[in-house]
């Protein structure tokens, strides 16, 4: 019979699976993707179960009646489904628990890990060889187990979350691990310790799946907005390969790891002819350049620069201004290739003697024409000298007869007044 509980469990179903695949889509590859998938999956296979039960009509919230199993056996399937969910649960959060920590000693060790899973296992069979009607003591060894994987699993997480520096790498962490308390502790409450107090096993889901949506709400907020599970190194070695510049990671020995595109078109190699190579192969004065690098980086510290010539496919070298760094026991040469500054540089050099050379030429036509300037100049000034020195001496003779002149001018003066008093004098004589 179709009711709200009905659509709200189906839709809880289908929200954890797309959470989950969407998770697994974006990064395959990546573990702890796959085991979250896995978590949710088996979250599916709860919410699925509950929402046929609630299409079927049985009961929620009570025991199940071996008498309404037997009359109606595709809701024992159902119970069955629910049941796979359910008994993988705590084991899946404790794995996805250990591979995000990433915590020492025996959690490391895959036998841990298999036993967790292989408990599940168990507790799986017992329920597909018991039900409809469980024992006690099943309810009891796996709420007991439940409850261990969770309070083991929240331990990791609460002591990575500590340790954490990173604030953007707590708030991935903290919203992940508000989605997994909610369902954990208040939907093992409601689904695990008080059914099993009131009814002395556990009766199927009443609120508690909801819970678990609501949950996995906050785990959707890590997820989307902060990348919680999502792996950015294929994002990382896309945009390695897509350097403009070389890149080249060797291990302490030579030994090429990984190279970007750019290397490979400049040298002309494959990647297959490149990756696994020696460095030596490919450079100038091959080990010993190498060899130089090496004792470099090792006694300046983890920064080197300097210029590698290159070697292409066809043996044409090219020069590269190469910084290299030692990390983590690798060598990272990043480069840029200066051939064709290197080129420029020639031709303003080039051009640079050329003009020099221009200058120089004009400069010995400008001294050359400047000496013959000033043999002109020094010929004029000595001929105005000698000029000068005619008309001094010309004017020193008119001087002189100006002077003589003046002499005679003066003395004629004189000569003039004498007569004029004779004259003077010789008519009051004859008046007389």
């Amino acid at each position: 019979m179709f009711n709200i509980f009905f659509l709200l469990d189906l839709i809880s179903a289908i929200f954890n699976f797309s959470l989950g695949y969407y998770v697994l889509y974006k990064d395959f590859k990546r573990t702890a993707n796959r085991v979250f998938f896995l978590l949710t999956l088996a979250a599916t296979f709860w919410a699925a179960s509950s929402a046929a039960f609630r299409f079927l009509g049985v009961p929620m919230g009570q025991p199940l009646l071996e008498m309404a199993l037997e009359k109606n056996p595709l809701a024992f399937a159902f119970n069955q489904v629910g049941w796979i969910g359910v008994a993988f649960l705590s084991s899946i959060f404790l794995h996805l628990s250990v591979i995000i920590t990433s915590p020492k000693g025996i959690f490391k060790e895959k036998k841990f890990l298999a036993s967790i899973y292989l408990i599940s296992f168990i507790f799986l069979l017992w329920t597909f060889w018991n039900e409809p009607i469980t024992y006690l003591i099943f309810y009891i060894l796996f709420t007991l187990f439940f409850i261990s994987c969770l309070l083991l699993s929240l331990f990791l997480l609460f002591k990575n979350y500590l340790s954490l520096k990173s604030y953007q790498e707590k708030v991935k962490l903290r919203y992940f691990l508000i989605g997994l308390l909610i369902p954990g502790i208040i939907g093992t409450a409601l689904d695990i310790i008080f059914p099993l107090l009131k009814y002395r096993q556990f009766v199927g889901t009443t609120f508690s799946l909801y819970l678990f949506s609501l949950g996995y709400l906050f785990v959707a907020i890590s997820v989307l907005k902060y990348g919680f599970f999502i792996d950015y190194q294929e994002v990382l070695e896309k945009i390695f390969r897509g350097l403009t510049e070389m890149v080249i990671v060797t291990d302490l020995q030579g030994l090429i790891l990984m190279t970007n595109e750019k290397t490979l078109e400049k040298l002309k190699y494959g990647e297959e002819e490149f990756i696994g190579k020696k460095i030596e192969d490919f450079i100038e004065f091959g080990k010993q350049k190498f060899d130089e690098i090496s004792k470099k980086l090792k006694k300046i510290g983890d920064v080197f620069e300097g210029r590698i010539n290159f070697l292409t496919r066809e043996k044409e070298t090219i020069p590269f201004l190469i910084t290299s760094s030692l990390i983590k026991k690798r060598i990272i040469f990043v480069g840029q290739d200066i051939k064709e500054l290197l080129e420029y540089q020639e031709k303003l050099k080039k051009e640079i003697e050329q003009k020099t050379k221009e200058l120089e030429e004009a400069k010995a036509v400008l001294e050359i024409r400047v000496r013959a300037r000033k043999k002109e100049l020094e010929e004029l000034a000595q001929s105005l000298e000698e000029r000068i020195k005619a008309k001094t001496e010309e004017l020193q003779e008119k001087v002189k007869e100006l002077e003589k002149f003046k002499r005679l001018a003066v003395g004629r003066e004189a000569k003039m007044i004498e007569l004029k008093k004779e004259l003077e004098r010789l008519k009051k004589e004859l008046g007389k």
